[in-house]
This record gives C-alpha cells, sequence and structure tokens, in this order.
C-alpha cells in the first residue's frame, strides 16, 4: 500500500511542467528589463572578441538584493562564450559564488584542479596563478572571472584582480566580473576598486510593472496553461514590490505551485499565494543556505533549537553552543573547539544569516556580551529550513562533520 502512495505521488498530475525555471541557479532564456545593463555589459568585455589583442577588462555590477544581478551576470557570460566561439575566439566564462569559495586560494585552486585538470597539491597560490596565465597564454583562452557577492573576498579580491594583470608580452588573460549589494559596496569595496575598475554598472531596483513582467515570464516557463492567472501574477508583483526584490516573488511562485499540487488545488489561489508568503523571506535565501558548510549549518541548528525552546528572539553564544555540542553528540559529529565555533558565529554574521548585538550585562555588573538573532526571520521557518539541509545531506550519504 505505501508502494502505491508513493507512486501515485510521483506520477500523478502537477501544475508545473517545469519547477526548474523558478529555481534560483536556473537561466532564462530571457532577461526582462535587463536590456541596457546586458548592452552596456557587452561593450565593456568587446575588447576580448579582438584576436589581434588581449588585456583584462574588470567591471562590477552593483545593486540591492533581487535586482537581478546574478542572474544577469550569468545570462551575460553564456552570451559572451557564444559569440566568441562563432569568431573562433577562446572567452571561458567561470562563475563562483563567494559564499561558497571565500578565499582567493579557494577559488585559484578549483579553477586549476575543476577547470584545467592539474593537481594543486604542494603549489603556492602565486605558483598556481602562473600556471594558469601559461595555460591560458598557451591556449590563448581569455577567461572571465566572475565573482558573486565578492565582497566576501576581502582583500583577496583585490589579490585576485592583481592576478588578472600579470601579463606575457603585453597581454593578460583574466578579467573580471564582480557583483555586490549596495551597502557591501559602499562599505567595503568602493574605495580599494576605484582605480582598478574599467566601469561599474548599477540595477536599479524593479517596479511593480517590471516584476509583473517578469512572473509572468518564468510562470509562463513553469506552469501548465491556466494553472496560474494575471490576476494572481499581480498579486504577486504586488507582494514583491514591497521589497523591491524579484526572488522574493519567483521563489512564492514555487513555493505557492508545490502547495497546489499537495493540496490537489487547481488553478493557483490567492490563499494558496497567502500561505507562500508565509513560507519565503527576502533576507533568507535559499540558495544560500544550501551552499553552507557542514558546521555552520550545524550551528544555525543549534541556534534555531535555542530560539525555539526559549521562545525567544534572541540568545547568547554560551547557550548556542551548549546546545551545539549536544547536537553534534546526538548525531555523532566531531565537535568545534569554542574558539572555531566563534568564528563560525562570526562568518554566518558576515554571511547576513544570522544578527549579532552587543549589549551590558546588566545592572550591577561589569561586561559586555553579545546576543544572536535571526534578522526577522521566524524561528519555525528557520528551524524548518536548516534542519532539511541536514536531512538532506544524510539522506544522500554525505559524511557530515
Amino acid at each position: 500500500m505505501g508502494e502505491n502512495i508513493i507512486e501515485k505521488a510521483l506520477l500523478g498530475a502537477s501544475v508545473f511542467k517545469n519547477e526548474e525555471t523558478l529555481h534560483p541557479a536556473f537561466i532564462p532564456p530571457e532577461l526582462p528589463n535587463r536590456e541596457d545593463q546586458l548592452v552596456r555589459l557587452s561593450h565593456d568585455f568587446k575588447p576580448l572578441l579582438n584576436k589581434d589583442a588581449a588585456y583584462a577588462v574588470n567591471v562590477a555590477v552593483v545593486g540591492k538584493p533581487g535586482t537581478g544581478k546574478t542572474v544577469s551576470i550569468r545570462y551575460f557570460g553564456r552570451g559572451l562564450e557564444k559569440a566568441a566561439a562563432k569568431r573562433d575566439i577562446k572567452v571561458k566564462f567561470e562563475y563562483y559564488d563567494c559564499f561558497m569559495f571565500r578565499t582567493k586560494s579557494a577559488i585559484l585552486r578549483d579553477l586549476l584542479t575543476e577547470r584545467f585538470k592539474v593537481t594543486s597539491r604542494g603549489f603556492s597560490d602565486e605558483e598556481i596563478t602562473t600556471m594558469i596565465n601559461r595555460r591560458l597564454s598557451r591556449e590563448n583562452i581569455r577567461l572571465v572571472l566572475c565573482l558573486d557577492e565578492a565582497y566576501l573576498l576581502g582583500q583577496d579580491l583585490l589579490s585576485l584582480i592583481h592576478a588578472s594583470e600579470v601579463a606575457k608580452h603585453g597581454q593578460a588573460y583574466i578579467s573580471t566580473l564582480i557583483a555586490c549589494r549596495v551597502v557591501d559596496w559602499q562599505n567595503t569595496l568602493s574605495f580599494p576598486l576605484s582605480g582598478r575598475l574599467h566601469d561599474r554598472i548599477d540595477m536599479p531596483s524593479y517596479t511593480q510593472e517590471e516584476l509583473y513582467k517578469i512572473f509572468k515570464f518564468r510562470s509562463t516557463l513553469a506552469f501548465h496553461k491556466d494553472v496560474i492567472t494575471n490576476d494572481i501574477l499581480s498579486m504577486v508583483a504586488n507582494i514583491a514590490a514591497s521589497t523591491q526584490n524579484a526572488r522574493h516573488g519567483i521563489e512564492m511562485l514555487y513555493w505557492a505551485g508545490k502547495a497546489a499540487d499537495r493540496f490537489n488545488v487547481r488553478p493557483i489561489t490567492p490563499d494558496l499565494i497567502r500561505r507562500a508568503k508565509q513560507e519565503v523571506y527576502s533576507e533568507l535565501r535559499s540558495d544560500v543556505l544550501y551552499g553552507l558548510r557542514d558546521q555552520e549549518i550545524l550551528v544555525l541548528a543549534a541556534i534555531a533549537r535555542t530560539l525555539k525552546v526559549d521562545k525567544a528572539s534572541s540568545t547568547t553564544i554560551a547557550k548556542v553552543y551548549s546546545n551545539y555540542q549536544l547536537f553534534c553528540e546526538e548525531i555523532g559529529v566531531t565537535k568545534q573547539a569554542l574558539p572555531t565555533f566563534r568564528k563560525t558565529i562570526d562568518a554566518l554574521v558576515t554571511l547576513g544569516i544570522i544578527g549579532k548585538v552587543v549589549e551590558g550585562i546588566g545592572e550591577g555588573r561589569r561586561g559586555r556580551r553579545a546576543r544572536l538573532t535571526l534578522m526577522d526571520i521566524p524561528v519555525e521557518v528557520f528551524d524548518e529550513r536548516v534542519n532539511e539541509i541536514l536531512q538532506r545531506r544524510k539522506s544522500v550519504g554525505d559524511n557530515i562533520d
């Protein structure tokens, strides 16, 4: 009987024609409302299509969350490679999400081993940079290194751009295309990069009309005919306009579609959109969570458990560490020492996933201590997402360590 239930669910009708088109990593065949930015990027990187010369081009794309930075640069990279190939010019576009690759060393070693199939073991970053440049020169390849959320690299970002300027016979083979949020550009990147960039492209926030156009196009790709009406799309666009975040609306469409399948509702109703709104928070990027390291997920699980048990909006590092140790014992994972644990906390704060506020200990007592929060995300939602990731990693046989 159980197998019949599973088979019925697997083979039953779905509102989705292709739900992958609503996933964060999907690159659509068209990019509404970003034509001007794509044209400007094309003009910036036009020198790479010159067969007689190659030099580094460094461009920054800056905008608020959900303004299409990531999808635009990846869409452009795909188009750049195709245009170059038609002219027998080798352009290689390599995308790195700095949430996953947080150091210059990690990026260089991945480039060498995964892209060029050469072991990086035993080589310094400088030696790897030289090896990559030699390979590019020998094969006459122009590499565009795309660094998303580039502020996470810190000083390593400038070092990577310096690496692109290693030239031989007047030629350089590594260009950079960096993307970051406005606040991170202003606080971290603006001054050190000002003299290194050929262009800075600002991504404006979407209007409600533009959001509607985007959601209309994505829903055509994702859903079967008559599953979603124009009124429902207008409702989603109106909600997303309050955050000016296109990703927010696309995730709502996805969760509403999943709920429609689960409850066998056709077409998608306003109630399903309201339900999806409660499941999706623009502050909580699902793709970022999935890219976290195992120990970071375990720490987040401990934070969620602590806040849930205490029914509090914030908690102390000491309480979280105590629950983290219990969590590790429950699932048989080696726990981090307290100094390393604190570094993991700081990394999660830098990523913007949790908040840390330093406050006084209390009346009559000296000192200050840090309290951790979830940036206005309901703890139940946070706990559910984090534990879903843990269970998924264990179910596919990954070693959680």
